[in-house]
This record gives structure tokens, sequence and C-alpha cells, in this order.
């Protein structure tokens, strides 16, 4: 029997190194094709898969900067909503607070003169 090496040798080359009959390196060779064949396929199978995998991860990839955009305008939307909310609250704040201060201050009141009888 051929070693692989031999086997092949005698695929690429040709040659039968004078061994064995010729119908036993046609059935050796047709087994090296059989299985160069089964590689090839798997190899295109494998090259096919690896692009549905890129192509996946690229569609992913895709997505997720859309959502990071889409997440961004919207947390700048609210962050000013935020402000303008605040803003709101210290205006009414500071109306409530001046009626307060007024009427924190005592009113003048008439005071008692000795002058006068009662």
């Amino acid at each position: 029997s051929m070693s692989l090496e031999d086997l092949l040798n005698d695929a690429v080359l040709g040659s039968h190194g004078g061994r064995g009959k010729r119908k036993t390196h046609h059935l050796e060779e047709q087994f090296l094709d059989k299985a160069t064949l089964q590689k090839q396929r798997r190899m295109i199978k494998n090259r096919e898969s690896a692009a549905r995998s890129r192509e996946r991860k690229q569609a992913y990839t895709v997505e997720l900067e859309t959502l990071v955009t889409h997440l961004e305008e919207e947390n700048a939307q609210l962050l000013m909503e935020e402000v303008d909310r605040r803003r709101q609250r210290y205006n009414q704040l500071m109306e409530c607070l001046i009626p307060v201060e007024e009427k924190r201050k005592p009113r003048e009141m008439l005071r008692r003169v000795n002058s006068a009888q009662w």
C-alpha cells in the first residue's frame, strides 16, 4: 500500500512510481479526489458561514449604533427638559417667597404718646 505522501505525490505529479497496478492507482486517485472534494466543500461551507456571521455582526453593529444615536438624542432632550423644569420651579419658588417676605415686615404700629390724656 502507498503512504499518504506517495498518494499526494502521485495525485500532484501523476506518476505511478512503478508500484501497484493501474487499477489500484485509479482507486487511490478516486479516494484522494473524493477526500479533496469533501475538503473543498467543507472549506466553501465554512467560508459561506463566516460571511453570514460577518453580515450578522455588521447588522447588529449598525443596530447598536442606531440605538446609541437615538438614546443620545433622547438623553439630550431629557436634560433640556430638566433644566427647563428647574427654571420653572425656581421662578415659582421666587414668586411664593416674595409675598412671604412682604408679610414678615412688621407694620408700622400707632404709638401712644404721653402727652395725650385718656
